[in-house]
């Protein structure tokens, strides 16, 4: 059973550097459990910069099609601590994805889990596809996927909304299974080492860089999808756990 089951996180662009202690907290959940796991970190500067988030949904519809039965994803922010229970554990009949509120009270996308069902493929499939998809003021978070999770998410009957102690970005003091050191009040209490934080800033300028010499200010709708696109056929590509179990 343990072996179907996938952690996995996304962590481009420095962030495998800037969340280093959190990314070991997920491999060491992974390994108590038996679960396998992976951490998305190349290329090690992409262009579609924070919109990289989108990549975890393609991500989940690839570890689904290779035959993992739950599949969990974890934020490079979030902190999966050593007494978190397996993901099994929230199994309940008729349901096949679990996330739970932020502290905004709208469904946070740092922590999502899905069991195996085509239920579960078709809702990431819809997200991704629909990535174009104006949202309303309601859902709309700014920037990356999480809007329109929240948004396709509504009246799912698929969807179980969990405890913030599986996606805990808003209370200190809370026992949490996953802390979140998303925007937030969280953020600042995460510290990161000196020769990290310089390797993430070298990245980001490096980034920052790039994109100068190459004048993209920003990304356009046509150029996001052709990139996303080849960041999704390498991702496969170079991660062996993305492919059939």
């Amino acid at each position: 059973m343990h072996a179907k089951t996938l952690v996995f996180s996304v962590a481009i662009n420095g962030y495998h550097w800037k969340y280093k202690k959190n990314i070991d907290s997920h491999r060491a959940y992974a390994a108590k459990q038996g679960y396998r796991y992976v951490v998305v970190d190349r290329p090690v500067i992409s262009l579609l910069d924070m919109e990289c988030a989108w990549l975890k949904v393609a991500l989940m519809i690839e570890a689904l099609k290779a035959g993992y039965q739950w599949v969990l994803f974890v934020d490079a922010d979030a902190e999966i601590r050593p007494e978190a229970p397996p993901i099994e554990s929230l199994d309940e009949v008729g349901k096949c994805l679990y996330m739970a509120r932020g502290y905004s009270q709208r469904i946070n996308s740092g922590v999502l889990i899905a069991k195996q069902s085509e239920a579960a493929c078709q809702f990431f499939r819809k997200v991704l596809e629909n990535s174009d998809l104006p949202l309303s003021k309601a859902d709309d978070v700014g920037w990356g996927e999480n809007g329109h999770i929240i948004h396709f998410a509504k009246d799912n009957p698929s969807l179980k909304l969990i405890s913030r102690r599986w996606n805990n970005n808003g209370d200190f003091f809370l026992k949490d299974h996953i802390r979140h050191y998303s925007a937030g009040p969280l953020r600042e209490k995460y510290r990161t080492g000196l020769i990290d934080q310089f390797r993430f800033l070298l990245s980001h300028y490096s980034l920052a860089v790039l994109k100068r010499l190459i004048f993209q200010a920003e990304l356009t709708p046509d150029n996001f999808r052709k990139r996303l696109a080849l960041l999704i056929r390498k991702s496969v590509h170079r991660y062996s756990e993305f492919s059939v179990v």
